[in-house]
């Protein structure tokens, strides 16, 4: 019962994560060296911001209008509405005329901050005067900063600074404090040290400094997150060239291995080999799981193919599919590569063993490379199975004469318990060899 509570919740939030990364991810799916992308995804993400500030400026007014109870009020939420939406649906095809055109979406994000700014200052004149909506509008100017500061651009937000504190200064000079009226009758000098003096002219430079102090927060946290963005796509232009250059010397490589090995890849042969190395696994007792995995490493030099356009494949567009492409096909050609030196050694090994140049430091060398039980299950069933063919350079072994030279020439340097197994099951070998 709880670990289906527990699925739930993680498909929950799973669900919740998608859904957030895809309205308001600013990264999602796109290329972050690529400006215009980078502009064009936070269009689309504040335009998203904005559909829900203008869902909250719809119920202020809403509650607004049942507070008042005014025909004036009811009329403003209601045209309200649908100028909202023709705003957003406007941002919408500005935004979506052209993804690839830097200078459009640049208009799509000033006519996006001048709305914000707008928006703000008019729900604030229009709610200013109410004691119970006041501190709520006030607000929504520092929102209307914060929201344009999204952009990561210094100069959109300076100017926005300076364009809100012009309009919001004028508002509290003319409606606010009705300084116009209270300037009746007094000279300039006059009204100004009269006006010093006030509690009024004090409330308006604090509230001056602390959006000023404000300002100055939002756009060192910009400025910061400008250079880290900078750095970040440095970065990641120089990662993408390493990787390029990497892939073309990796993807040249495994070429070359392939092409110039002078191990002929014989698929019968590849087959046999699978065959012999699982039976020996199940007699040292490997799970089915390492068995499998076994049997899947003995074939997986006829599978070259699979990686050829390595280096093509790096060139395409950089994404995270792209990437665990090129991974998966670095871990096989790794695995390739492997699977064909141990064909190698394999071949090296009878060759010393037939001309009397086996020799002590060879064989700790080769085993010091193959130190892992699948390597070495794998150079077992290769050696036995060349023993037992003809080859231009020796004659046919019978399994007895095959066993021996394994076990005397070569059972020290293998895996106890694997030439021991080898050994005391020998017959089930040969009964397989006949069977193949």
């Amino acid at each position: 019962m709880q670990e289906d509570e527990v699925r739930k919740v993680k498909w929950y939030q799973k669900i919740s994560s998608s859904i957030f990364a895809k309205f308001f991810g600013f990264e999602q799916g796109i290329d972050i060296t690529n400006d215009t992308e980078v502009l064009h995804r936070r269009n689309v993400v504040i335009k998203n911001i904005v559909f829900v500030s203008n869902i909250f400026y719809t119920i202020l007014l809403f509650l607004l209008s049942v507070t008042s109870g005014k025909t004036t009020d009811w009329i403003i939420t209601v045209v309200s509405f649908p100028i909202t939406f023709g705003i957003n649906k406007l941002l919408k095809i500005l935004i979506n005329l052209d993804k690839n055109d830097e200078t459009k979406q640049q208009i799509a994000m000033y006519v996006a901050s001048l709305y914000i700014f707008f928006s703000a200052v008019l729900i604030y004149v229009k709610l200013y005067n109410l004691s119970s909506f006041e501190t709520v509008a006030y607000v929504l100017i520092y929102y209307a900063i914060v929201l344009i500061s999204l952009y990561q651009d210094k100069r959109l937000l300076a100017n926005s600074y300076l364009f809100l504190l012009i309009i919001l200064t004028f508002i509290h000079i003319v409606w606010t404090y009705k300084i116009v009226d209270v300037a009746q009758g007094f000279t300039m000098m006059g009204f100004f040290k009269y006006f010093t003096t006030t509690d009024q002219f004090w409330d308006l430079i604090l509230r001056t400094v602390v959006f000023s102090l404000f300002f100055l927060v939002v756009i060192v946290i910009v400025s910061i997150g400008q250079y880290m963005q900078e750095e970040r796509k440095k970065e990641l232009i120089k990662r993408r060239q390493v990787q390029d250059d990497f892939s073309l010397i990796v993807g040249n490589l495994f070429n070359a291995v392939f092409n110039n090995s002078y191990i002929s890849i014989n698929v019968e042969h590849s087959y046999n080999v699978q065959k012999m190395a699982s039976k020996i696994a199940s007699l040292v007792s490997m799970d089915k799981d390492e068995i499998k995995e076994l049997e899947e490493f003995a074939i997986i030099s006829l599978k070259n193919d699979d990686i050829r356009g390595f280096a093509s494949l790096a060139k395409s567009a950089y994404d995270d599919k792209i990437y665990d492409k090129l991974k998966e096909k670095t871990k096989m050609g790794v695995l390739i590569v492997e699977r064909i030196e141990l064909a190698q050694v394999s071949e090296k090994i009878i060759r010393a063993i037939t001309f009397g140049s086996l020799n002590d430091n060879m064989m700790k060398l080769i085993i010091e490379n193959h130190k892992s039980l699948r390597s070495q299950i794998i150079l077992l069933s290769d050696l036995y199975l060349i023993l037992r063919k003809p080859e231009d350079y020796k004659r046919p072994y019978n399994h007895k004469m095959a066993v021996d030279q394994l076990e005397e020439k070569l059972g020290m340097y293998f895996n106890y318990e694997l030439i021991n197994r080898f050994i005391k099951f020998n017959h089930e070998i040969e009964e397989l060899y006949n069977s193949l």
